[in-house]
């Protein structure tokens, strides 16, 4: 690396609703884009960023990390506070620290952590509804996490892939490994009317919605219309075409990326 330059990790948060997603894309709002002109009008310099996980439009992160490289002369404090204020209101630049040239936001990461909340209640909430997913039917708590825990472990994802990549002959591998995968309930004290059930799920890597696609399937199970054993079968098929409709993006956050050692 050329002398002058430092590799950063930046850590971030941001509220999904009104980006169309992480990655950068032609005339659209996005999180990179957004970030990456802010380094631009900071720096003078064109700083490309790596994403630890990609999010889809109106998913949010509270934990997401970027890597990158750039000139900057002072600490790394000065430079999140400032790259934090150029940035606009639902982007929270939450740390930066120089760190080795080899990191790599996403390539260097050993698992990532996302947390999906559902409002199950009989009426929307009203503070809480762009980061839940309203549901009014009663949901099964314990029928749901007896889903979950068929997730654990190494499992072809196929019937939870998005962007074709679940179709038989995709020739894409989806094979993932799942650390832990489960639902638990949360009073919510600040809003009435409603209990949130929150699925977290832990694993060395995601396809794209599969998140979504497991919760959307899992509720399936939560109201009742089908058994464990219908999510376990549906995981053996391998096939995304057998699955049901996929969970809408505002409940999902990118919670937390982990690193060996705390990488970075």
């Amino acid at each position: 690396m050329s002398a002058g330059i430092r590799h950063v990790r930046i850590d971030l948060g941001y509220d999904g609703t009104e980006f169309f997603g992480s990655q950068r894309q032609p005339e659209r709002r996005t999180v990179q884009q957004e970030i990456e002109a802010a380094l631009k009008q900071l720096t003078s310099q064109d700083v490309g960023l790596a994403f630890a996980g990609r999010t889809d439009r109106g998913v949010h992160a509270v934990g997401q990390v970027a890597s990158g490289s750039l000139v900057w002369p002072r600490d790394d404090e000065s430079l999140r506070f400032a790259l934090d204020s150029l940035t606009p209101d639902d982007i929270s630049i939450t740390g930066m620290r120089t760190v080795d040239e080899e990191f790599h936001a996403r390539y260097s990461a050993r698992s990532r952590v996302y947390r999906y909340r559902i409002w199950n209640g009989p009426t929307p909430p009203v503070l809480v509804r762009r980061f839940v997913w309203h549901e009014r039917a009663e949901l099964n708590l314990a029928s749901m996490n007896a889903a979950a825990a068929q997730l654990v472990g190494t499992h072809d994802f196929a019937s939870f892939a998005g962007d074709g990549h679940g179709v038989p002959g995709s020739g894409i591998d989806c094979t993932r490994f799942v650390f832990e995968a489960s639902w638990r309930s949360l009073t919510c004290e600040w809003e009435p009317g409603g209990t949130i059930l929150e699925f977290e799920i832990r694993a060395n890597g995601f396809l794209a919605h599969m998140v979504r696609n497991i919760v959307g399937n899992m509720i399936v199970v939560g109201r009742g219309r089908a058994t464990t054993e219908w999510f376990e079968d549906l995981i053996a098929r391998r096939d995304r075409r057998q699955a049901e409709a996929p969970a809408p993006p505002q409940g999902l956050v990118l919670w937390s990326v982990e690193y060996p050692n705390d990488a970075g």
